[in-house]
């Protein structure tokens, strides 16, 4: 029952990283953030314009807190790693998913716009 709980929060870590990732990276209402974060330097900017890189950063910082463990071995560190990975992997995929709802969604308003000049 412990082997499906962590994997419960893995998928949960990655759908909550993608989700932030995307929300800091690409709306408006961070633009202030990512302004600062550029003025700290180019690599802090480019993390805070990255939704893929920013997603890492996430996943890390939520296994580290939550520590769910997929494979139980005499390193702790290393499995620590696996589950890192493993998160890392299916935040990937949520946020081509959230990435391809944005891109849907943009260009359907363009497409609007052009209707709307007609």
């Amino acid at each position: 029952m412990e082997f499906i709980q962590d994997i419960w929060v893995c998928f949960v870590i990655a759908v909550a990283s993608a989700s932030i990732s995307t929300t800091i990276t690409l709306t408006e209402l961070f633009v202030p953030v990512r302004n600062f974060a550029n003025k700290c330097g180019h690599m802090i900017g480019y993390l805070f314009q990255c939704f893929y890189c920013m997603s890492h950063w996430i996943a890390i910082l939520a296994v580290a807190i939550y520590q769910p463990i997929l494979i139980k071995s005499e390193y702790y560190l290393i499995d620590l790693t696996v589950s890192v990975f493993f998160t890392i992997t299916i935040s990937t995929f949520v946020n081509g998913l959230i990435f391809k709802v944005f891109s849907y969604k943009m260009k359907m308003k363009i497409i609007e716009n052009e209707i709307a000049k007609l």
